[in-house]
């Protein structure tokens, strides 16, 4: 649980009274590029839009990012460098037509309406940039979704107060652009930043290796033969690491019982959020990265596979993840959205950290290779891997990478190796803060938001009937603890537990381990009681031999294997521990005890419901 240092410092990260801001008359950057054009949308384009017409949270539609402002630039320096990059870079300046064969359309010029705010504050000039761009963020969000034929840019200003009649002059504290999730992913803003940082300080030249290829200049390139054999192998990727992935990648018990409703979390209405900031394990980071030559997000992914694969008894992880997809040369300044789920394989065993580390390192390049295809193939893949296993997967990344990094270790091996007494001392600033997050569908996630100076990462959850802040926060706790015991040296298997300050989940009798998977059967026999709710249905844990064997009442609606299968796959999803029965045993009617499965006798059918036709 939470420790005293980390509660200690948890309030140190409050987010005080917000400054007000006052609207101002806004500014209008007109635009131009090189061309206009229409055509197809590309993978990574397509992937998005399929999101987004299933997410009810438009929070998680948008990103957006601080602008690096020098000091005493004003309004008309922040136009003129977003006016060159939206003219630079098409994704800017493209719309979209929604329907059955979705198109976008680039336009060559057009208006982007700033909004400017002055910054009302005893000593405005003193204000922290910081708090005035989540300020500015969240007025930008407050304007809802980007509406599919909008222009995908939003820009927001706070300004010194000056002269109320004009918004050119006065000087720009901060920047916030924001973005629709189909013009950009966090590797693309972050590349937006850059350039932008690079233009208000008169650095003009265009980036290095001629001009970004753009979005729709993608479509030709993804429909060559040799993309379209590379995707068939990708599908075939998919469909393996989908038949080894557990239903659920965090199978804990429910904090209330079956029949109660659930708890919820102390900050949302239904989820939690925890953020970590640790020196000390920024300090870790950098020994072990430089000792394994490897990157500071393997690293961290390799803590996080420990503790959880300690913390659940799980010995094969298959962990969603996020692929930037930008291995390509071509496609490293591109600005558009490229990432796209992706599958990582780790084994924790008996291995030591450093060989941990290099796994998690060769598993994310090979689920790299492998981060693009068209997303409604992989559906289909993914939907009969579900109907064949009787599970439904969270397809949402349990580790968001959200930090670049230059590369592999190159030139950091000889990273200075702290010293325990500096490791402790560094320690004792550790943060941890708690806060809010829209409700989504995620059981559990860590996001890696910088690894720079100081490690900052995430976890966050919306099933807080499973995972609490304080599940969250000592989570969080435990992959600082495991990287900075990793610090001085290689850690075994056994200092690995050691290092780990979680105990091993306890879930008893009620829990069965069936395909790779740890399934609660009373949340399975509260699956039927859903899906087959007049057909008096039970579960039992094995009948000669079989796990999860159901026995239910033939109805005229369910009267055999595969209807019975049908109805709870269509229900599932509410049950993130449970797992469709492998076997039905379908009579006549319900007996007198149901729950002795000596009782259900008039068979009329049996099978795992998998099959096309049931007997």
């Amino acid at each position: 649980m939470p420790t005293r240092q980390a509660t200690r410092t948890r309030g140190l990260l409050r987010r005080g009274r917000s400054v007000g801001l006052v609207p101002r008359p806004s500014v209008t950057v007109r635009f131009s590029g090189t061309r206009s054009a229409e055509g197809p949308l590309n993978i990574g384009q397509y992937n998005i839009l399929q999101w987004l017409r299933g997410e009810s949270e438009q929070f998680f539609a948008a990103v957006a990012g601080e602008l690096d402002v020098p000091a005493a630039a004003v309004v008309d320096d922040v136009a003129e460098a977003l006016a060159v990059l939206i003219g630079r870079h098409e994704g800017l300046r493209t719309t979209y037509v929604d329907g059955v064969t979705p198109r976008q359309i680039v336009h060559a010029t057009g208006d982007l309406v700033v909004e400017v705010y002055a910054i009302e504050a005893a000593e405005p000039q003193l204000v922290d940039r910081a708090g005035l761009s989540r300020d500015l963020t969240r007025r930008l969000r407050a304007a809802g979704a980007y509406r599919i034929g909008e222009l995908p840019v939003r820009a927001a200003l706070a300004v010194l107060p000056g002269d109320a009649s004009t918004s050119s002059a006065p000087v720009v504290q901060a920047a916030v652009l924001g973005c629709s999730h189909l013009a950009v992913d966090y590797q693309a803003m972050e590349i937006v930043k850059r350039e932008f940082a690079d233009l208000i300080r008169g650095r003009t030249a265009p980036p290095a290796g001629g001009p970004p290829i753009q979005p729709l200049d993608l479509v030709a390139l993804e429909r060559t033969p040799k993309a379209l054999r590379h995707e068939e192998s990708v599908l075939g990727y998919w469909g393996d690491r989908l038949s080894r992935m557990p239903q659920c990648l965090y199978p804990v018990p429910r904090r209330t019982a079956s029949n109660e409703p659930p708890l919820r979390g102390t900050n949302d209405p239904g989820s939690v959020a925890v953020e970590l900031t640790s020196t000390a394990a920024g300090m870790a980071l950098r020994a072990v990265t430089a000792r394994t030559r490897t990157s500071r997000a393997s690293v961290v992914l390799a803590a996080i596979g420990a503790v959880l694969s300690h913390r659940t008894g799980t010995r094969d992880l298959v962990l969603p993840t996020l692929s930037a997809n930008r291995f390509e040369p071509y496609l490293r300044h591109h600005v558009g959205s490229l990432a796209q789920l992706a599958l990582i394989t780790l084994t924790i065993g008996d291995t030591t950290f450093d060989r941990l580390v290099r796994q998690a390192w060769t598993a994310v390049v090979a689920a790299s290779r492998h981060g693009r295809y068209d997303v409604d193939r992989q559906r289909a893949v993914a939907g009969r891997v579900e109907h064949q296993r009787g599970i439904v997967f969270d397809c949402e990344p349990l580790f968001n990478n959200l930090v670049i990094e230059s590369g592999p270790a190159t030139g950091r091996a000889t990273a200075p190796v702290p010293t325990p007494g500096e490791l402790e001392a560094a320690r004792c600033a550790t943060q941890v803060r708690r806060q809010s997050m829209p409700i989504g569908t995620t059981l559990i996630r860590f996001d890696l938001y910088g690894t720079d100076g100081e490690l900052r990462l995430g976890c966050w959850s919306s099933d807080t009937d499973r995972i609490c802040d304080d599940e969250a926060e000592s989570l969080l706790l435990a992959v600082e603890n495991l990287l900075i015991a990793a610090a001085s040296g290689d850690l075994d298997a056994r200092g690995i537990r050691g290092s780990i300050p979680l105990s091993p989940v306890e879930r008893g009798p009620g829990w069965l381990f069936v395909d790779g998977c740890w399934v609660e059967v009373a949340e399975v026999q509260r699956l039927l009681d859903d899906a087959l709710a007049s057909t008096g249905a039970r579960v039992f844990t094995a009948v000669h031999g079989v796990p999860l064997a159901a026995h239910l009442a033939r109805t005229g609606a369910v009267g055999t294997p595969g209807q019975a299968h049908a109805a709870c796959m269509a229900a599932l999803k509410a049950y993130p521990t449970a797992m469709a029965p492998q076997h039905y045993v379908i009579c006549e009617r319900i007996p007198g005890d149901p729950d002795d499965p000596a009782a259900w006798i008039d068979v009329c059918c049996q099978g795992s419901g998998r099959e096309g036709v049931d007997s």
